[in-house]
């Protein structure tokens, strides 16, 4: 890891954007917590064996994560994290990491149409593609196996139903 990092006086240091990003997507997410934690729990109270205790705890949490790598990048750099956050910046490839966020957010929308066992097929299969992997037929096996035994595991052995979609299993 290199630990000198050229900082022009004018212009972030490449990578740094992302790390700064980074700080306001976890005090946003942490501002989405705290306010289903804060109506959850002014239904039910704010006792620590209310519902909205824990994700209160939670959202503090990232409140206090977030402003403090947000000073870390900003405020106090830290050239260490900086030298890292370049260094993962060049040897990133950012087509496979949107194309898995694309995918995620298709396997979201399609969870509940087609069921977990076949959205999870789909999702895995295309995954492990995207991946690297060239043997589909044994990623589409893993894929079924693994779905049908997560399937099954949560729907009778703990009785969290999952969406059956079009297998109505």
């Amino acid at each position: 890891m290199t630990t000198e990092v050229e900082i022009d006086a004018g212009r972030p240091a490449r990578g740094t954007l992302g790390t700064r990003i980074a700080a306001v997507v976890i005090l946003m997410v942490a501002a989405v917590v705290l306010a289903d934690a804060i109506r959850i729990a002014t239904e039910g109270g704010f006792g620590p064996s209310q519902p909205g205790f824990f994700p209160l705890i939670v959202g503090v949490g990232l409140v206090v994560f977030g402003i403090a790598f947000l000073l870390r990048t900003t405020a106090m750099p830290d050239l260490p994290l900086r030298a890292q956050a370049q260094e993962e910046h060049a040897g990133t490839r950012w087509r496979t990491l949107w194309t898995a966020i694309i995918g995620l957010v298709a396997y979201a929308y399609l969870m509940d149409p087609l069921g977990y066992i076949i959205a999870t097929t789909v999702f895995f299969a295309a995954m492990s593609r995207v991946a690297g992997s060239r043997k589909w037929l044994r990623d589409v096996v893993v894929a079924v196996l693994f779905a049908t035994a997560v399937y099954f595991g949560f729907t009778e052995l703990l009785g969290v139903r999952l969406p059956a979609g079009l297998l109505g299993i």
